[in-house]
């Protein structure tokens, strides 16, 4: 099994990587974050999840617990009931955070638990005890999923224990066996999952839509697009990616004391808030994973403030399976204008009288910025919301800095050097599976050649014609 350092992540594998990351820096807080991710088969969505493994930090447990009970509020039903005094005879270990796995194959029993039958037979002392299962387990820490969406399809069972496990935070378990009374367990992990949707039996939002909105991140994975990036996964290169838990992975606790700190700012709750009245988004759970994965980003970051930028970079990952695309892009065209009147709020409140040099200035800085949009491709754009917004969702636009290929070369080109065949259609997002999205900035409008007339103008041969008469227009 890879671990993290054998990673190589490129523009296809981020943003689930910082999702993961984000997960474990909330779980150590004790407000887990469940991510899904889905993608094309081969891409590396269950490489990249288990080699998370390799960099979970450590829990203090009582000693022994099969349960990671906390040393200071136990929950099983071994320890919950013990005194402090008993408690400290017990003493505490150190384990790193579980990360534990439900298989297709698994039954009930072996995930929420069941009669333990070696006391049940123990000649010497034989008594009715559980045995826990995975999930009781994986108390503190992470359950993986593989192929969700045929889970989901083929164990109603199982997705149901799920749907009760990440229904809140802590979910709850509750386990009944015969010749044991019924009790409750609250629930604290992180379930993380994996699905190919192009696959039967489809997209898991289609199969079970509880299911899929208890999940605060749905990730898209892409393949790598870049002949280096493939290069150096064939060559078994090291990550070069600069990440928290290898540079700074002392400093992974004090993130997690200042996630515990920071809180959502009234202007970006009320935000929020009007995000979800007025777009009609269904689930509450959409603006409280924007919120917790917002905050998550800013402790990532080392910084306790909140900003609007890491609202729009959780954004596509928590309602893409919430929403339909149309809303999606709607949102961040909201958030474009709102970002457009707090800017210009800030720069009238800072601006000072007006000088005839400051006018001067301004013309420069205006024919400068226009010479910059004439120049078009020549000149690398930053990332815009809607570039991160199509990230999100898996779509990767080529690099324009990039030297073009041998079939752009022979490509038949215009007096400006613009390729025919991609002139007006703008610069295009691609995905793993063929189909591209057109950069809207990119692409050309046409005006209609008059004004439009309504039907009562028009005469019957404007309203009907032949293949014949648009040839001929």
């Amino acid at each position: 099994m890879k671990e993290y350092r054998d990673l190589v992540v490129h523009e296809g594998n981020q943003p689930l990587v910082d999702a993961l990351e984000m997960s474990i820096l909330s779980l150590l807080t004790g407000k887990p974050i469940h991510v899904h991710v889905e993608g094309l088969r081969g891409t590396g969505k269950t490489t990249v999840v288990r080699a998370m493994k390799s960099i979970l930090p450590c829990i203090e447990r009582i000693a022994g617990c099969s349960y990671n009970c906390e040393p200071t509020s136990p929950h099983c039903p071994v320890h919950r009931n013990l005194g402090p005094e008993d408690l400290s005879l017990l003493g505490t270990e150190s384990v790193s955070i579980p990360f534990l796995e439900i298989s297709h194959a698994a039954k009930l029993g072996t995930v929420v638990g069941s009669i333990d039958l070696a006391k049940v037979v123990d000649p010497n002392r034989p008594e009715v005890a559980l045995l826990p299962g995975v999930i009781p387990r994986a108390y503190r820490g992470i359950i993986f999923v593989d192929e969700i969406n045929r889970l989901a399809d083929t164990s109603p069972e199982l997705t149901d224990v799920l749907l009760d496990v990440m229904g809140t935070k802590p979910g709850r378990l509750q386990v009944e066996e015969t010749g044991l009374p019924t009790f409750t367990l609250p629930v604290m992990c992180c379930v993380w999952a994996a699905s190919n949707p192009d696959e039967e039996p489809g997209a898991l939002e289609d199969i079970r839509r509880q299911l899929s909105d208890r999940f605060d991140f749905v990730i898209n994975m892409g393949r790598p697009q870049n002949h280096d990036t493939v290069k150096r996964i064939l060559s078994g290169s090291k990550t070069s990616y600069d990440s928290t838990w290898l540079q700074h992975g002392s400093s992974v606790p004090q993130k997690a004391g200042l996630l515990r700190k920071i809180f959502l700012p009234d202007e970006l709750a009320s935000l929020l808030a009007e995000l979800y009245v007025s777009f009609g988004i269904e689930s509450l759970r959409a603006v409280e994973a924007i919120s917790l994965g917002a905050r998550a980003r800013a402790a990532l970051n080392s910084r306790t403030n909140v900003l609007l930028d890491d609202i729009r970079g959780v954004l596509a990952i928590t309602l893409r399976h919430r929403v339909d695309g149309a809303t999606l892009i709607n949102i961040s065209k909201f958030l474009d204008e709102y970002e457009s009147r707090r800017g210009g709020h800030r720069e009238r409140d800072r601006q000072p009288e007006n000088s005839g040099d400051d006018r001067e200035d301004g013309q420069a800085a205006s024919e400068n910025s226009r010479a910059l949009a004439r120049s078009g491709d020549n000149v690398a754009r930053p990332d815009s919301l809607w570039d991160r917004l199509m990230r999100g969702m898996g779509l990767i636009r080529p690099d324009p800095l990039r030297k073009p290929g041998l079939s752009q070369q022979r490509g038949v080109t215009s007096a400006t050097g613009e390729s025919a065949r991609q002139r007006g259609h703008g610069r295009h997002y691609a995905a793993g599976g063929g189909t591209s999205i057109a950069d809207p900035r990119d692409v050309d409008v046409c005006a209609p050649p008059g004004k439009a007339k309504s039907l009562f103008q028009l005469s019957g041969g404007d309203i009907l014609f032949t293949e014949e008469d648009l040839r001929t227009r």
